[in-house]
């Protein structure tokens, strides 16, 4: 154990329903009141008049957001961690802003988190490991991992779950779900209940270490074939559900462009390598890591000359998807492909699926968006110009005929997609991504009628 700790200065996060609802809510409420009457400038004194006062609203919000965020902790960390990651969609000041909370978490004392291990594992930390750094290498919205090493020598890194971080969790989703329906109330174009559901249907996995560490085992057999990822071993006699050991990963953060640039890393290669991976875990396995924002990929360089390996870690949010549904996937992606819109229509509303009125123009604009515009822009990512136009079209077609059920599979798989489309804008990406995509097609479903 490492003689010292360095002095940190941590704020507690609130707690109680209250506690958390209160604080968030207003700063939400207070952007939103201040950005219609910045959109009512606008209209006024017209967009051109009002470009640097836009930017400066956006810059502040961003930072608002942040600094909430950051007193907040739990689930609202996370949500910031993947909007940081929207680089495709989201303005510049909210990419540069929102991504800071993947490096400023504040951790969490020492002295709160070592009676977790013990308590964990049920014996004393120096009977546990051989030795063990106090002072956090990272925290997140959950836990906070430590590097150690095990009697053996191996090195490994110790995830610990935060004291009481189920409550908070629990008051979040509350949070979340208020706030999806105040919204749901305000703008008719995105309703954001579906992803609260989803995530009230995600969470007790997330907080469930055993759960994680059987998944990684899981997707570490599935992909034991490629040389180009690795997933960190488990190591059972010294995880709990509260804990988690695992092999330690010296990689490379993937949105850390400069020094994977001057490590001699091809960074389109790793945005090729990305998609190709998640290509295989949705399509061909149906068994997916469903929350790929920075702070869980890493790149190893290794030797000079060969391709660079992606690290995947925390698979706390893991998907298994019904054989059922994933061929069902394979056939809407097909369709989509083919540009067939009676079968997009067909099979969504197999896959669950529901409009107000059962309108082909619906399902087949959700299936452009989806991913028809992406693949037929001949980019290797949806940017900011290309998600404005989808969603102004789409959001003329969902006012006539709102949808009013989305499988919460899909959502998921929408929600990694757009992460690996940020993270393909960082990194420089010119993947083929029809190219990508056709390898794992059923060339039957394309011309099923």
């Amino acid at each position: 154990m490492s003689a010292a700790t360095t002095p940190m200065t941590h704020r507690r996060p609130p707690t109680g329903r209250i506690g958390r609802t209160v604080p968030i809510a207003a700063t939400i409420i207070r952007l939103w009141l201040l950005w219609r009457w910045l959109r009512m400038k606008r209209q006024i004194f017209g967009h051109e008049a009002m470009r640097e006062a836009t930017h400066q609203f956006h810059r502040g919000a961003a930072l608002a957001v942040v600094r909430r965020a950051i007193r907040q902790q739990g689930l609202i960390i996370k949500t910031c961690q993947f909007l940081g990651s929207r680089a495709d969609v989201l303005m510049d000041e909210y990419v540069r802003t929102l991504s800071l909370v993947h490096d400023q978490v504040p951790p969490r004392p020492w002295a709160e988190m070592r009676p977790v291990i013990e308590r964990e594992l049920g014996m004393p930390l120096m009977e546990a490991y051989a030795e063990f750094d106090v002072r956090p290498i990272a925290a997140a919205s959950l836990a906070q991992v430590y590097r150690a090493r095990m009697h053996d020598g191996t090195l490994v890194a110790v995830k610990v779950q935060y004291p009481g971080i189920e409550d908070t969790v629990r008051w979040d989703l509350d949070v979340i779900d208020m706030l999806a329906q105040i919204w749901a109330r305000l703008e008719t174009v995105i309703d954001f209940r579906p992803i609260a559901q989803e995530m009230r249907r995600n969470a007790p996995e997330e907080v469930d270490f055993i759960h994680e560490g059987r998944a990684a085992e899981n997707v570490a057999r599935l992909l034991a074939d490629r040389d180009d990822v690795v997933v960190p071993k488990i190591y059972w006699e010294r995880s709990s559900r509260r804990v988690l050991t695992m092999d330690f990963i010296d990689g490379v953060k993937i949105t850390d462009v400069d020094r994977l640039k001057s490590l001699g890393v091809d960074t389109a290669q790793v945005a090729a390598t990305l998609i190709d991976l998640f290509n295989t875990m949705i399509l061909k396995y149906g068994v997916f890591h469903a929350d790929p924002h920075p702070g869980n990929l890493f790149v190893l360089p290794g030797v000079p000359g060969q391709p660079a390996k992606i690290a995947l870690v925390d698979f706390g949010l893991t998907k298994i998807i019904p054989e059922e549904f994933r061929a069902q996937l394979i056939v809407l992606t097909s369709a989509i492909v083919a540009q067939r819109p009676e079968l997009v229509t067909d099979t969504m509303t197999d896959m669950g699926f529901r409009t107000r009125d059962e309108d082909p123009e619906t399902y087949n604009a959700l299936g452009e968006a989806f991913l028809g515009d992406v693949l037929r822009s001949g980019k290797a990512y949806a940017d900011q110009e290309m998600v404005a136009e989808v969603n102004e079209r789409l959001g003329r077609v969902l006012r006539g005929n709102p949808l009013v059920d989305v499988p919460g599979d899909v959502i998921l798989i929408a929600r990694v997609m757009g992460l690996l489309s940020g993270l393909g804008k960082t990194l420089d990406s010119r993947t083929d991504l029809l190219a990508a995509l056709i390898p794992y097609l059923d060339p039957d479903a394309e011309a099923a009628s």
